[in-house]
């Protein structure tokens, strides 16, 4: 048999390279939708894990026995739940793992024993040769697993674990050995909710754990909508539990923020409504899963907590158009008709709150947490807007609970995370950044910022003020190229897989980190202080290439070391224009304070300046940063986001 799998392993693999090139050619070009599909199908050929299997086993169990009703309807009418699956398909895993580590420790003390005893014991070295072909060449009953053994592994009754079974065993009918690789190519695994294989003699073998995590929820969910009573029931459990851990994984990284979630506002029914601009008079209420604001920042999050069908799986398109529009576009509109209606009211008529004033809001980033895993489609943002179901002036970051909450686990400073928004809904990213996973996204935005290079004629058509671009930056635009992602989640498993153990004499691996940043010292100041605007303000910060945060880091001292004479502060003033937006730009103003003049004075002068500044330039966001001559501290952190008529202080 080893021999067998040796020389099949290399026509299998030409295979699986094989559908994949069908499946390139039978695709029709026009379609727009065609590479979404591709990338979907090509998951389910590959298999790669999209999320560390301990996650999800994690929310499945609390997905399917969180509620005591679901619960016991699985019990009743399939004899099991999903905890008891679960145990089952990974106790004959672990036993599967037992038997081969048994059989290889066996050959180990066989062959140690013939050489030390040398050829003459003849018994000696037969069993040594048996003992060999048992490790590769393992009988039926060595190389699978008995329902007694895993009732005594368990301690779950032979009743359950036949039930368990029953349910997961394969089961491929009749179709030839042709049909199941054909469909195989084209995304339908058969295995993917049934992956136990039994044997004539009802012993059991397990390909691979991997396939436990999505068979249970797949199978058991489509179990549960035989009975719409009990659907309904799961499947508001299943979404209140996406909104709590959207939620939980959010406060992780913005501390002191005001969360809003699940509530309802009001939007305008028609386009007369609109007109009025009257939120008093809008009579259209709609939902919102989550609306989280910190100073100048607001991020509104939808949750979708449906799943991808079969036939998606397998490329239906049309079904495929719909799940997708139910996953992503839905949440893409329903968190952009909140943004529009903010930016253009300034605020929100809530229920039960009556009018929120938001007008203080700078920056608003819309996210749709999926519940299913689907790294390669929510990467693909670009393909997503070319098919239709995004708009390029309406992109949220698209992204799985897991990867959220394991996202919001890395991130060290909340900056981090602010920044990586702005950043990952960058409608050309995912044009310029090809990655199968978001954590490849976001490994590289720690490794080198995920940035994007703009195009220098919008930015200075954004920004008026700044010179001509130079040739330099033009060469350097116009030699932009796509780079694809390989993975960068080594350093990432050695953390995740050391971080819990409970042996001291183990040793943890780091915690993958955001490339150190200079500024890491006023950042800290502005976060402990709970300056206004902090969160933003540090986002800027981190966004300066490292030379540049150098400048930056220097400035304070700089001006400090030179005080002008006769009782006079110092300034240095500096734009951050980087965009093509001209609501991103910022000013920065490092000012000092010398002994002897009036902290009111010197804030009032500085907030005047910062002020005029800003509207000269048509900035819309600007602080000031004041250090105390005398003793060199930091004393004042004056934001300013003003946008109206310049008001000249008395």
């Amino acid at each position: 048999m080893s021999h067998f799998v040796s020389e099949a392993k290399d026509e299998l693999n030409r295979i699986l390279h094989l559908s994949q090139l069908r499946s390139f050619a039978i695709t029709d070009p026009k379609d727009n939708l065609a590479l979404v599909s591709l990338l979907v199908r090509g998951a389910e050929v590959w298999m790669r894990n999209s999320s560390y299997p301990e996650m999800v086993e994690t929310t499945n169990l609390i997905l399917l026995d969180g509620n005591p009703n679901v619960r016991a309807a699985l019990q009743n009418q399939l004899g099991f739940d999903a905890t008891d699956a679960l145990t089952v398909l990974n106790a004959c895993h672990h036993l599967q793992e037992a038997g081969l580590n048994r059989r290889l420790k066996a050959m180990g003390e066989a062959v140690d024993d013939a050489m030390v005893k040398g050829r003459a014991d003849g018994r000696l070295m037969e069993f040594a040769r048996t003992s060999l072909m048992s490790m590769f060449e393992p009988d039926a009953d060595q190389a699978t697993i008995a329902i007694d053994d895993i009732v005594v592994h368990t301690g779950i009754t032979v009743n359950v674990v036949r039930a368990v079974v029953e349910r997961f065993r394969l089961d491929l009918g009749t179709a030839s050995p042709g049909d199941v690789i054909v469909a195989f190519a084209t995304g339908k695994n058969p295995m993917r909710t049934r992956p136990l294989i039994v044997g004539d003699g009802g012993r059991l073998m397990l390909p691979h754990p991997a396939l436990n995590v999505f068979a249970v929820r797949e199978s058991l969910e489509e179990h549960l909508k035989t009975s719409r009573a009990v659907w309904n029931q799961y499947a508001k459990h299943r979404g209140d539990l996406l909104e709590s851990r959207t939620c939980s994984a959010l406060d992780r990284v913005l501390p002191g923020a005001h969360f809003r979630d699940a509530f309802e506002y009001y939007v305008p029914a028609s386009d007369e409504e609109a007109k009025t601009a009257d939120p008093a008079k809008y009579t259209k209420r709609v939902e919102g899963d989550h609306l989280v604001v910190l100073d100048d920042v607001a991020i509104i999050v939808e949750d979708k907590a449906v799943a991808l069908s079969a036939l998606s799986r397998g490329g239906k398109a049309t079904r495929l158009r719909t799940d997708l529009t139910g996953i992503i576009t839905k949440a893409a509109e329903q968190s952009g008709r909140m943004r529009d209606v903010i930016k253009r009211d300034g605020g929100l008529r809530i229920e039960h709150e009556g009018w929120v004033d938001f007008s203080l809001v700078r920056e608003i980033h819309t996210i749709a947490v999926s519940l299913d895993d689907l790294s390669t489609v929510l990467t693909a943002t670009a393909e997503l807007t070319r098919a239709g179901l995004l708009t390029p002036d309406n992109i949220p970051w698209t992204v799985s609970l897991h990867d959220l909450e394991l996202i919001t686990e890395l991130v060290a400073r909340p900056a981090e995370f602010l920044l990586y928004l702005r950043r990952r809904c960058n409608p050309d990213v995912t044009v310029l950044f090809y990655a199968p996973d978001e954590l490849d996204l976001f490994l590289y935005f720690f490794e080198a910022g995920l940035w994007v290079e703009p195009d220098p004629e919008q930015v200075r058509a954004a920004f008026p003020f700044l010179p001509a671009p130079s040739t330099a930056e033009l060469r350097r635009f116009k030699a932009r190229r796509r780079t694809i992602l390989t993975s960068r989640t080594d350093a990432l498993d050695a953390w995740w897989y050391t971080k819990d153990r409970d042996d001291s004499s183990s040793v943890s691996a780091p915690k993958p980190a955001m490339v150190a940043s200079p500024l890491e010292p006023l950042l800290g100041e502005l976060q402990s202080r709970n300056a206004t605007g902090w969160l933003s303000i540090g986002a800027t910060l981190l966004s300066l290439a490292t030379s540049a945060q150098h400048e930056f880091a220097r400035h304070s001292e700089t001006l400090l070391k030179h005080p002008l004479p006769h009782g006079q502060g110092r300034s240095m003033t500096v734009p951050v224009t980087a965009s093509i937006e001209p609501a991103e730009g910022w000013l920065f103003v490092w000012a000092t304070r010398p002994a002897g003049q009036s902290p009111d004075d010197a804030e009032k002068s500085l907030r005047g300046y910062l002020q005029a500044k800003k509207h000269q330039l048509g900035l819309p966001r600007g602080v000031v940063f004041l250090y105390d001559e005398p003793t060199r501290d930091l004393v004042g952190v004056f934001y300013d986001g003003h946008t109206g008529p310049l008001v000249l202080q008395p």
